[in-house]
C-alpha cells in the first residue's frame, strides 16, 4: 500500500507505554503495531472524522483532523495484576491484509546476534541468510528458497535493493537503523513494481517523534575483530520541521591469525573492511496534510580478504599471495511528497537518485561497475463509495545508464554499456465485499526500452473462515531483467573459465507464481498457540542460470526451458503469556534447473531447513534470554570429480546444525546483549578448495554451503537518551 502521510503516537494506559497492541482506523485495513514504547506509525485515514481503535481495549479515539505533532492517547488505567507482555517482540501476521505479511518489531530483529539486516533472520526458516563466498563473505537472503533477486528490499515503499547494489542492500542495512520490517510472502503489490514474484520485505527507517529518547548509540563487537558503532539522532526546529541522523561506522581494529583463521587453511574466513554509512532527513508536515520528505545517503566500504600475508595489490601481480579487494561507493537522494485532498483522496509522489560504482579484483579477476539511476513514482489513492473499495493508481518511471567491465586471468573481457528505461502504470483495487472476505486485485502494464511491453495481473484474496483462523490465497505474473554480472560476481573466487551466454542485452525473466498461506490461533488455556502453513509455485520463463556443474567453468545463460520453484513452509509457536515463547519452522524448499535438456536441482542449496527459537523474558523486562537452533539438511554440490584428488568433494554435503544464545539485560537507559554464535562449533571443511594453491586450478573459494568461522561471541550495548 502506498503510504503518503503518516500518523505517528503513542499509546499510554496511566502513563506507561501499552505494547503490542493493534491499532487500526475504524472501517479500514490501514493497521499498526505499538512496540515497546507504544509508539506507532499508521497511514493517514481516508476521511474525517474517524475513530481510533486499539485491540483489547474498550475505548477509542475520535479524530477530526490529522494532528499536528505527536499523537499521545494515553487510555485511564484499569486494575489488574502487573505483567510484562512478551508481544512487543513477536513476528506477527497482519490480519486484516488480504496480502500474508510477517510484521517484525525492532525487539525481534535485536533478539539474534547482528549487526545489519543480513544477520537478523537467524532465528526464523522463512528466509535464509547465506553467505556467497569463502573471501567477501557477502550475505543473501533467500525468501522461502527463492533467489535474492525475486524478493526486492524496499524501505518505506521506496526501491533499495535496485539495480547493481541490489547484492550488497541487505548487508548494508545497520541494524539500529531499522524500527520495523514486514516480510510479505507470496507474489507481491504492483504498487512496488513488476518484480517480487517470491514476495518483498519492506523496511521502516527509524522515525522521527520517538516520545522518549530522540537519540541513540550502539556498539557491537565480534570476536572475529569486527567493530560496529552505529547511532541516531532526532531534533526539531519548528513544530512543522524534524530531522534525523542516521549514522554507522565499521572497521576490524582487531587483526590475527586466531581471529580471523578459524580453521588454519591461511585464509581469511572473514573479509577486513572499512566502512562508513550516513543518512540524513528532514520532514516538513503543515496542518493542511501536505508532507514532504527529502533523504541524502552516502555510503562508503573497502574490503580485502585472501591469504592472511595479502597486504597490498602488487601482492597479486608478484604471485606472492592471492588476494582479492573491492573499492565501494553509494550516493542516493529520496524525496516523498503527500498530499491530502477531499473526500478521503491523497495523492504522494516518490522520487530516487543514486550512484553506484564497484571495483572488485579477485586475483587476476577484475570487475567496474558504475550505474546512475533514477525512479520515481506517483500514486492516487481514493475511496469508491466507502472505505470499503480503495482504489490506488499510477503511473511509475525508472531509468538507468548501465556501465559494466569483466576481465579474466584467461584473458575473457566483456562489457555492457547500455541506457535502460521502463515505464509504467499500475492500478490497485483493496475491497471486503463481506466481513469474511477481502481483495486485492491489481495490474501493471510496463514498456522497456528494448523488450517492450509487458503486462502483470495479480490477485489476493483472504477468506476468514473463523473469528482466529484465516486461509489467504495469492497469484500472478512477475519480471524482470537480470543483472547477470553482479548477481554471478562471487564465481569470481575461484579459478574458473567464464563464458557469458546472454547477447548484448539480458533476456526478460518472467514467470507465475501461485500459492496459499493458512494461520489459526487457538487458546490453550490461558496460553497461546499459532498455526501456519504456507506453500508458493512459480514458474520462470528464461530463468538466469549460472552453470557451474563444470568445475573448470562458470556459464552464464537465460534457460531455454522453464524453472521450476517451490516451498512449503509451517510454522508452530506455543507463547505463555508475559513469560515464554517457543516457535518452531520448517521449510521444504525446491529448485529444478534445466541444463543440457536435463532437470537438475539448483546447487547449494538445502531441501529441508528447521529452526527453533526460544524466547524467555521476565515481567520488568529487565532480562531476556533467546537460543535459536537452525539446522541445514544436505546440499548437492557440483561435480569435482576432475579435480587433483585432495580437492575432489563428496556429491552431496552432510546435514549440520548451529547455536545461538542471547542474553539480553536492560537497566533504564541501557540495554546489553551478550551472545554466542555457531556454539556447536561446526565449520564446512575446506571452504577454499586448493588452498595451497591460490594461484593453480585447483583453486575455488565459491563452494560455501556452511558456517566457516567457528564458535564466536559478540557484546552489544545500546544507550538511549
Amino acid at each position: 500500500m502506498g503510504v503518503w502521510l503518516q500518523v505517528v503516537g503513542v499509546l499510554l494506559q496511566g502513563g506507561e507505554p501499552v505494547r503490542g497492541v493493534r491499532l487500526w482506523w475504524s472501517g479500514t485495513d490501514i493497521e499498526a503495531v505499538s512496540d515497546s514504547t507504544g509508539r506507532f506509525i499508521l497511514g493517514a485515514p481516508p476521511t474525517f472524522p474517524i475513530w481510533l481503535r486499539a485491540g483489547g481495549l474498550i475505548d477509542s479515539l475520535k479524530l477530526e483532523q490529522l494532528p499536528e505533532s505527536l499523537l499521545v492517547w494515553d487510555i485511564a488505567p484499569h486494575v489488574s495484576a502487573p505483567s510484562q507482555p512478551i508481544v512487543a517482540q513477536k513476528e506477527g501476521l497482519q490480519t486484516l491484509n488480504p496480502q500474508p505479511i510477517v510484521l517484525w518489531s525492532r525487539t525481534t530483529l535485536t533478539a539474534a546476534p547482528c549487526c545489519n539486516l543480513s544477520e537478523a533472520f537467524e532465528g526464523t526458516a522463512l528466509v535464509d541468510a547465506t553467505v556467497s563466498d569463502g573471501a567477501l563473505g557477502v550475505r543473501q537472503l533467500r525468501l522461502l528458497g527463492f533467489e535474492t533477486a525475486h524478493s526486492p528490499l524496499l524501505y518505506e515503499n521506496k526501491p533499495l535493493s535496485m539495480g547493481l547494489y541490489r547484492p550488497w542492500a541487505v548487508q548494508f542495512t545497520p541494524a539500529l537503523w531499522v524500527q520495523s520490517l514486514s516480510v510479505t510472502k507470496g507474489i507481491g503489490s504492483v504498487i512496488n513494481g513488476p518484480d517480487g514474484i517470491a514476495g518483498q520485505v519492506q523496511v521502516q527507517y527509524l522515525s522521527s517523534n520517538q516520545p522518549d529518547y530522540p537519540r541513540s548509540v550502539e556498539a557491537f563487537v565480534r570476536s572475529t575483530g569486527e567493530l560496529f558503532l552505529a547511532g541516531r539522532y532526532e531534533w526539531t526546529t519548528t513544530p512543522q520541521n524534524r530531522y534525523l541522523l542516521l549514522s554507522n561506522l565499521g572497521w576490524t581494529p582487531f587483526q590475527s591469525y586466531a581471529l580471523q583463521d578459524h580453521n588454519g587453511d591461511g585464509f581469511l574466513d572473514i573479509p577486513l573492511f572499512q566502512h562508513g554509512h550516513v543518512l540524513i532527513r528532514h520532514v516538513r508536515q503543515d496542518t493542511a496534510g501536505r508532507m514532504l520528505e527529502i533523504d541524502g545517503e552516502g555510503l562508503y566500504d573497502y574490503r580485502w580478504a585472501g591469504q592472511v600475508r595479502f597486504r597490498r595489490p602488487e601482492d597479486i601481480a608478484t604471485l606472492q599471495a592471492w588476494g582479492s579487494y573491492q573499492r565501494l561507493y553509494f550516493l542516493q537522494t529520496s524525496l516523498r511528497r503527500g498530499w491530502v485532498l477531499s473526500r478521503g483522496r491523497g495523492l504522494s509522489l516518490l522520487w530516487q537518485g543514486r550512484y553506484f560504482s564497484q571495483h572488485l579484483q579477485a586475483g587476476f579477476n577484475q570487475y567496474e561497475a558504475q550505474q546512475p539511476l533514477g525512479w520515481a513514482q506517483l500514486i492516487y489513492r481514493q475511496p469508491l463509495g466507502d472505505t470499503r473499495w480503495i482504489l490506488q493508481a499510477g503511473p511509475s518511471v525508472r531509468v538507468a545508464y548501465y556501465s559494466e567491465s569483466l576481465s579474466t586471468w584467461h584473458a575473457y573481457d566483456t562489457s555492457w554499456r547500455r541506457i535502460e528505461g521502463i515505464a509504467g502504470a499500475f492500478t490497485e483495487v483493496i475491497g471486503s465485499p463481506y466481513p469474511t472476505l477481502s481483495v486485492v486485485l491489481g495490474g501493471r502494464a510496463d514498456w522497456h526500452s528494448f523488450w517492450g511491453w509487458q503486462l502483470l495481473p495479480r490477485l489476493h484474496l483472504r477468506w476468514a473462515y473463523a473469528e482466529r483462523g484465516a486461509l489467504r490465497l495469492s497469484a500472478g505474473r512477475a519480471w524482470r531483467i537480470p543483472d547477470p554480472l553482479s548477481e554471478t560476481f562471487p564465481f569470481l573466487l575461484s579459478m574458473r573459465l567464464w563464458r557469458l551466454n546472454l547477447g548484448r542485452w539480458p533476456p526478460v525473466e518472467s514467470g507465475w507464481s501461485y500459492g496459499f498461506f493458512w494461520h489459526h490461533i487457538f487458546g490453550v488455556g490461558s496460553h497461546i498457540l499459532r498455526l501456519s502453513l504456507d506453500g508458493l509455485r512459480a514458474h520462470f520463463r528464461r530463468p538466469l542460470i549460472w552453470n557451474i556443474e563444470k568445475p573448470w567453468l562458470v556459464e552464464v545463460l537465460s534457460g531455454e526451458k522453464p524453472a521450476l520453484y517451490q516451498a512449503l513452509y509451517g510454522e508452530l509457536q506455543y507463547e505463555i503469556p508475559d513469560q515464554l515463547r517457543f516457535t518452531l519452522g520448517y521449510k521444504l524448499q525446491e529448485v529444478w534447473w534445466v541444463l543440457s535438456g536435463h532437470r537438475v536441482f539448483r546447487p547449494l542449496l538445502p531441501r529441508h531447513r528447521v529452526v527453533g527459537w526460544l524466547t524467555w523474558m521476565t515481567l520488568s523486562r529487565r532480562w531476556q534470554a533467546d537460543a535459536i537452533l537452525s539446522w541445514y539438511g544436505r546440499q548437492r554440490l557440483p561435480s569435482t570429480a576432475e579435480k587433483e584428488e585432495p580437492y575432489r568433494l563428496s556429491s552431496y554435503t552432510p546435514a549440520f546444525a548451529t547455536i545461538a544464545l542471547q542474553i539480553t539485560h536492560r537497566v533504564d537507559q541501557w540495554e546489553i546483549q551478550v551472545a554466542g554464535e555457531n556454539l556447536g562449533g561446526f565449520r564446512q571443511p575446506q571452504p577454499v578448495l586448493a588452498a595451497d594453491q591460490p594461484f593453480s586450478p585447483q583453486f575455488d573459494a565459491s563452494l560455501v554451503w556452511g558456517p566457516i568461522m567457528g564458535r564466536m561471541a559478540s557484546i552489544s550495548l545500546r544507550y538511549n537518551w
